[in-house]
Formats: C-alpha cells, structure tokens, sequence
C-alpha cells in the first residue's frame, strides 16, 4: 500500500496541468519558450514568447533563423516551419541510449537542450475505482510491467478526454510500481465540466518514458506553476529561455468510461 500512496502523491494533481509550457512574467520584456518533442521519428517543436500577466493574448508559433536537430553522429536534421510548429520532412531513426539535441537560433543566439531515448514502457489495462476521502473519489490505477527492479523509471502521464487534454503530469520511480491518478471528487462543489467525467467519454491514456533532466523540468512546473530551472543552454551568457526538449518512446490505452456506484 506504501508504494501505491507515495505514486498517488506524486501523479494526483487535478487536471490543472496545461498540456504546453504557458509562463507569464509581469512587465517585463519577453522571453523565447520552446518546447520540443521527438518520438516515433517525428519531431514537432513550437516556439512561442512568454507574455505578461496583464496580455490576456496567447502568442502563437512563430518563426526564427534556424531549428534542427542533432543526431548522436555529428548529423544535422533541418526542421521546416509550417503552421506554427517546426518539423522533420523524413523520419528520424531513434536509438534507445542515444542522445539527441535540439538546436534553435534566435535573434542571433542559440539554444540547445539534448535528451536521451529511454527503453519504452508497457502498462497494464486501466482500471477506475472510488476511494473515500472526506468524500468519494474517482481514481485511475495502472502499473508498469516491463521496469527491471534495479532500473529507475521516469513516466510522463497524459490524459485526453474526447480528443481535449484532461490531466498531465510527471513522476519517477523504480521497477514495476501501481500508480494511481486522482480524477475528481464526487461533490456537488467539485462538479466542473473541466473537471468532472460522465458515462461514454472517451480517454485516450498515454505513458511517456522520459530522461531525468525532462522529468525535473516538467515535475517542477507541474509542482510550483512557477520557473522551474532553465532546460536549454544560450550561447550568449544570461540570456533567459523556458521550455524543454523531450525525446520519449509511449504507451497509451483507450477506455470508455463507465461511472460505476461507490464502493462500500
């Protein structure tokens, strides 16, 4: 029971977790947010401006000098700009244990953040029950399957609903372990349509097995909803720059959801 506990602390965030980096900084001059993604063989990387709390406008995909990224070979893969987002034109052949490292240039600056493929997980068939705390709750249970007792395991979970992000967030454990995912509260003061699911809703459960310095930066984020430490490196000194890249081999399972009476 310990271990399924001390996953639920880490993973029962209620949906409040946004599915992109969205930072605001107040009066101040904006800063570059990249956030990067490599899995499959596809690439897909959005670079946006961060913008001050009193700009209610959400800065869309923008266009720089340059993105590509690194193979662990020395080779450059150019990524091409095409409504708002860059990506790859042919596939890219990942290697679990390689590191890849995303480069973009900026106003004359460079970032660079790398990530390493890890051995993708499996995970068992969702299973949904009530736990009572002050009042009933509805949570996700799943477990790895496939983690060596002695290997450390760092898992991005994303929930969509009907095709709309539901719940994400990060933790890090090791060998197989159940987690469970805290969904909602079964109140009349916690029934928000953000929040709440019904019968027929369609959840689209993904497992992403990322490398530590992805798992810290999105677990901070996730954490604090501040800053969490810089992810890329700048080629000029003290230059500010949000985000992260992530390369991550996924799981996912596809459920319809069944509410079902509480448990006595």
């Amino acid at each position: 029971m310990k271990k399924i506990l001390y996953i639920a602390m880490m993973f029962a965030t209620l949906c409040s977790c946004s599915k992109e980096i969205d930072l605001d900084y107040n009066d101040i001059e904006p800063v570059p947010v990249i956030e990067g993604h490599l899995s499959d063989g596809e690439a897909v990387v959005t670079i946006t401006k961060s913008r001050n709390m009193s700009d209610s406008t959400k800065t869309p995909g923008i266009q720089v000098e340059d993105v590509r990224i690194i193979l662990p070979d020395g080779n450059e893969v150019p990524l091409s700009f095409s409504n708002g987002n860059y990506r790859n034109n042919n596939k890219i052949d990942l290697e679990v244990g390689s590191t890849y490292t995303l480069k973009v240039t900026m106003d004359g600056v460079e970032y660079t953040g790398s990530s390493t493929l890890q051995p993708k997980v499996e995970i068992s068939e969702p299973v949904f029950r009530w736990v009572n705390l002050m009042d009933w709750y509805q949570v996700l249970e799943i477990e790895t399957t496939n983690v060596p007792d002695d290997q450390q395991f760092y898992g991005w979970a994303r929930i969509h609903r009907n095709g709309k992000i539901y719940f994400t967030d990060a933790a890090g454990t090791k060998g197989n372990y159940p987690f469970e995912i805290g969904l909602y509260y079964d109140s009349d003061m916690e029934n928000d349509e953000d929040m709440i699911l019904n019968d027929g809703d369609t959840l689209l459960i993904e497992v992403r097995t990322i490398d530590e310095p992805v798992f810290k930066y999105i677990y901070e984020y996730n954490s604090t909803k501040v800053n969490p430490r810089q992810f890329f490196k700048t080629s000029v000194e003290n230059k500010v720059c949000m985000g992260f890249f992530a390369v991550y081999a996924s799981e996912t399972r596809e459920v319809i959801y069944k509410k079902t009476a509480h448990e006595e």
